[in-house]
């Protein structure tokens, strides 16, 4: 055999591991180039330095865990962002505890928990690679997929980010994993990896408790199946009964506590008020909900302010490529390659809807298919719909720019993602292919490009 085609055969075959070891690196940079204060929601200050006071935000949040080994005495909905669940708080804590054995520099050591969310952020590229997998795709479809995971600038974002949002998605691609896992061998080693990692996400933040109406829509179908086909329900009911006792006091301890000792409810949100600059429930639900009053969306894009803060489809692409990265005192070009990503985004979107709805609602695959291979159609065409209708009402509840943020529906991503990899490996002919290659190379391109300007700033 060639030696050249001998390679370029290994570079086939390889070629996905080769795009998840670019997407570490480059999240591997992200973090290197970002500070804890760069491009963050919700994080208030740090200062290891200074006595501990109990002020707002995920920074001291983590701060007073550090100090104190102990969850803060004071009602968390008194606190700004104390209510989260403390399970990522609790292992930024730790790690900066760790740290703390080899360096007295408090200033590396506050730098360091930036650390977490990109140990989360590798997990999610090797989970996210082994659900495409069980797709049973083929090379080309997987890289295609993978490209887009590792190359999409929410990501990347997201593995720098010091809050909970990161950690939060980990644990929900890892329970979609091992819920996959679990359909094909029914045992219960899978079962309780489904209910720790869903127990462990909901202890991390709350809205990865959506996800448990598809997985529980799952469990029941198979239980409906059982009881049809008269098989031995013994096994099955003590499934659900360990997952069960494993999942609600992991993912409810925190709740339940806060309900206890302070009659705080379980659903607690913290809200900004009628009075916050980010308000939009003034405007029609019409053009919150449907689409933007023309005549303003046309003016932000002519004065590069990307987006109308008011409409949740508009806030949902912005902040979907560039996050609430503020871009007053950029230059031109760099507006230009942020409206080109934004666009690029939105047009990939819109033909993973499609093919979400294509491949896992209108087609119905082959006959001889696995149940399990049908059932995760079910589960992720369940997952979407269910993540998106609670972000909805919660952007309809709590009518603020932040509440429409798209890390709120980050897993969706994850969903689409699959439909277009199975797209892609449905395509009939080369020219179709090259269309969609050039596509994707086109957003991750500009996706790098964006990158290059937050590590450079």
């Amino acid at each position: 055999m060639d030696t050249n085609t001998s390679f370029k055969e290994k570079l086939n075959k390889n070629l996905s591991m080769i795009i998840l070891a670019a997407g570490i690196l480059v999240r591997f940079i992200y973090v290197l180039k970002s500070t804890i204060y760069d491009r963050q929601y919700d994080i208030g200050m740090i200062d290891l330095d200074s006595p501990t006071t109990v002020s707002g935000g995920h920074l001291a949040y983590i701060q007073y865990l550090y100090q104190n080994f102990k969850l803060p005495d004071v009602d968390p909905s008194t606190v700004y962002q104390f209510h989260h669940p403390p399970f990522h708080h609790f292992v930024s804590a730790l790690f900066m505890r760790f740290v703390s054995i080899f360096t007295n520099n408090t200033d590396v050591i506050e730098e360091s928990m930036q650390w977490v969310p990109f140990a989360c952020s590798v997990v999610i590229l090797i989970a996210s690679m082994k659900i495409l997998k069980r797709f049973m795709i083929d090379e080309k479809a997987l890289c295609f997929g993978m490209a887009l995971i590792c190359f999409h600038p929410s990501l990347i974002l997201l593995s720098g980010s010091v809050n909970n949002d990161c950690m939060a998605l980990m644990f929900s691609i890892l329970s979609i994993l091992m819920t996959m896992v679990w359909l094909q061998k029914r045992d219960i080693k899978s079962i309780i990896g489904v209910a720790a990692f869903l127990g462990l996400g909901i202890s991390t933040k709350q809205n990865v408790a959506e996800l448990a109406f598809a997985i529980g829509l799952i469990f029941l179908i198979i239980l409906i199946k059982d009881i049809r086909e008269k098989n031995n329900l013994t096994q099955l009911i003590i499934q659900y009964a360990l997952a069960g006792v494993i999942s609600i006091p992991i993912g409810m301890w925190f709740y339940i506590r806060n309900l206890v000792k302070y009659n705080m409810s379980l659903l607690w949100v913290y809200d900004l008020g009628n009075d916050s600059w980010q308000y939009t429930g003034n405007y029609p639900v019409i053009n919150r909900f449907l689409w933007p009053v023309p005549s303003e969306m046309i003016d932000n894009f002519i004065h590069f302010k990307i987006g109308c803060g008011y409409n949740v489809w508009m806030q949902i692409m912005r902040t979907s490529v560039l996050g609430e990265w503020d871009m007053a005192s950029v230059t031109k070009p760099v507006k230009l390659v942020a409206v080109l990503l934004m666009f690029t985004g939105i047009f990939i979107a819109f033909v993973a809807l499609i093919c979400l709805i294509r491949v896992f609602v209108l087609k119905d695959g082959s006959q001889n298919a696995p149940v399990y291979d049908k059932l995760y159609k079910v589960l992720f065409v369940a997952g979407y719909v269910s993540v998106m209708i609670s972000y909805l009402v919660f952007a309809y509840k709590y009518p603020q720019q932040c509440s429409m943020h798209f890390r709120y529906i980050e897993i969706t991503l994850l969903f689409t993602t699959a439909a277009l990899s199975i797209s892609y490996g449905m395509l009939k002919t080369k020219r179709m292919r090259i269309v969609w290659n050039a596509c994707l190379c086109v957003f991750s391109m500009l996706s790098m490009i964006m990158c290059a300007v937050w590590c450079l700033q």
